[in-house]
């Protein structure tokens, strides 16, 4: 079974059209999706697959949807000032199950990977780098407990800061930012991965299982040390990076995944993608 997940990050908004929306995006490949015959699965059921070295092989695909960085709009509709109404990704998954009822794509379920750090998602959601400094509390935590209970969607750990340049101070001992890669060692490690993790179990009340590394970025350390040795102690079955398609032999603690806008721009490369 040929294992494929996917990535979408609701504040990119530069147009109204796929490609430059990754809400529409969103709302035209789960169509896609449906036409192709494809089965969407939770990333846990991916991440069960990957261990069990069954994520890879024939023609059938399996799908999994996951969002990155935490913005409200994940959960919540808004109207952005230049290119109107925006539908939540929630409720995109919401509205297709309306239209297409309970058997087209029945395993619909996406995880948003979110960020614990209260101080840097406030330094990030008033930056400038962020395009969004117009708007207050984009990038909350109330909506991350409804969202975990609304049957459609799980809150993954993004890490305590993404080592962020708009954040005034990071948790790691290195004054490099914007690389996740440097978090290279035990200290660094448990000051990113460990109360990210117990902040965010509390707010949605239960085990948030899987990481989604900042910036796709990995490194031999946190993948073959850390996260196999530490990771099950916080709740953590698996880690999600970027790359391509899953392959046979990937380890579960660094699988990849296909990101919108970068490894698939229109529904033409969407369908090619999923196909194969």
């Amino acid at each position: 079974m040929k294992c494929l997940v996917l990535t979408y990050h609701s504040h990119n908004i530069a147009g109204t059209e796929y490609g430059l929306n990754d809400h529409a995006s969103l709302a035209a490949d789960l169509e896609i999706l449906h036409r192709q015959g494809a089965e969407v699965v939770p990333l846990t059921t991916i991440a069960q697959a990957v261990a069990a070295g069954s994520a890879a092989g024939d023609s059938r695909v399996r799908v999994g949807i996951s969002f990155d960085d935490g913005p409200i709009f994940d959960y919540e509709d808004f109207t952005h000032p230049k290119h109107g109404a925006q539908r939540s990704f929630l409720n995109i998954l919401r509205d297709f199950r309306k239209s297409r009822g309970p058997r087209a794509l029945p395993g619909l379920h996406a995880t948003s990977f979110v960020i614990a750090s209260r101080e840097a998602r406030l330094a990030m959601e008033r930056s400038p780098s962020s395009g969004y400094e117009f708007l207050t509390d984009w990038l909350s935590d109330d909506w991350w407990r409804p969202a975990a209970e609304s049957g459609f969607m799980d809150i993954g750990n993004h890490s305590w800061d993404h080592v962020h340049h708009a954040a005034p101070r990071i948790a790691i001992g290195k004054s490099v930012r914007d690389n996740f890669e440097v978090v290279d060692n035990f200290a660094d490690a448990e000051a990113e991965i460990r109360p990210a993790a117990e902040y965010i179990n509390a707010k949605i009340g239960r085990l948030s299982t899987l990481f989604a590394f900042p910036f796709g970025h990995v490194n031999d350390y946190l993948v073959r040390d850390y996260l196999p040795t530490h990771g099950p102690s916080l709740g953590l079955e698996a880690a999600f990076a970027t790359g391509g398609a899953v392959k046979a032999g990937d380890s579960v603690w660094s699988i990849p995944r296909v990101v919108c806008g970068h490894h698939w721009r229109t529904p033409v490369e969407f369908e090619r993608l999923i196909s194969g």
